[in-house]
């Protein structure tokens, strides 16, 4: 990849009140519009945007918005996730993705297919990397590896990542995991870039300071201002302004995933995101529209506001909002 920039947000996806719940086209449109001057790469369909659970026709829907010019541009960059329970449902998906973009391309620039490990708590080192292996050979787009463990219930040893990453198409490599064992391992990252996914403590996770080349984080859904910020002073060389502000972004996210911990549905992570970019959105009327998840249930008031007193006390302003439905 050329042009590197730091900051990667896998992009809330937001559902219109239809009874099939299709994506909400102008929400979203104004959502990508709000962080474009802080963010500039997004991956679609990633596990805060609902991707383990996206049906096709969302996934489609996507793909639509990603073609039309105006809403994205080439100066910005679209990664897919492509997820499934089994490696023949992953290569499906990717093949779907990899048909709509041949048939039309994206108005932003193509970053290529996120892949996780095979959901499997028993999966040998040999059987993700055989799994890897099949996706690569019946697919074309650059790849983004995706450390998560947390839903594949197994992880990807550096050895086996380096072994991987000889391939010029692997360009990517994102940790969710929280243990950094690749990243801090010393293995060949080949031409991949190391993107951590684990939020807090950003500005000692990347380089100089850490292992990592940039983050792919949730929170810039909502908060992309904060880590550009982060991000400029480390490249700047400001490491006691980066940390005092990495500090008190990694003390409101920890509350902010807190008040998220025990919702009786959805992601708590997603959900936290969510609630954050509800508010910012409709400001001092976001209790006038729901904010809908993926099962098509809504986010319970006292967590909104919740979120909105957090976001406050954090001098954020929540009053303007930036979208009128």
């Amino acid at each position: 990849m050329t042009d590197f920039d730091p900051l990667w947000v896998p992009v809330l996806t937001h559902y219109d009140a239809t009874p099939d719940r299709r994506l909400d086209r102008e929400r979203t449109a104004a959502h990508l519009s709000h962080i474009a001057p802080h963010v500039r790469q997004y991956l679609i369909a990633g596990t805060t945007g609902d991707g383990w659970e996206m049906s096709d026709q969302i996934l489609t829907d996507w793909l639509g918005l990603a073609q039309t010019p105006g809403i994205l541009t080439k100066d910005q960059m679209v990664l897919f996730g492509a997820f499934g329970d089994t490696t023949e449902a992953v290569i499906e998906r990717a093949r779907l993705i990899e048909r709509a973009i041949d048939a039309k391309p994206l108005a932003a620039t193509y970053a290529g297919l996120t892949l996780c490990a095979p959901v499997s708590k028993t999966a040998t080192q040999d059987e993700i990397a055989e799994h890897f292996r099949r996706i690569l050979a019946a697919t074309t787009s650059p790849i983004a590896i995706y450390q998560l463990p947390q839903v594949v219930h197994c992880e990807i040893a550096p050895e086996t990542f380096t072994a991987l990453a000889g391939s010029d198409r692997i360009t990517l490599f994102k940790d969710t995991s929280g243990e950094d064992r690749v990243a801090n391992s010393g293995v060949s990252a080949g031409s991949a870039k190391l993107l951590r996914g684990a939020e807090g403590d950003y500005a000692a996770q990347m380089k100089p300071n850490g292992a990592y080349d940039g983050w792919l984080l949730s929170t810039a859904n909502g908060l992309a201002p904060h880590l550009r910020s982060i991000a400029d002073k480390v490249a700047g060389g400001d490491r006691k302004g980066a940390t005092a502000e990495s500090d008190a972004l990694s003390r409101l996210v920890a509350s902010l995933f807190a008040a998220a911990d025990g919702l009786p549905s959805g992601n708590p992570f997603s959900n936290a995101n969510r609630a954050v970019d509800h508010i910012l959105a409709y400001g001092t009327g976001w209790k006038n529209t729901p904010a809908r998840i993926a099962s098509g249930e809504t986010l319970p008031e006292e967590f909104l506001a919740a979120i909105e007193t957090l976001l406050t006390e954090a001098e954020i302003d929540t009053k303007a909002g930036y979208y009128s439905s």
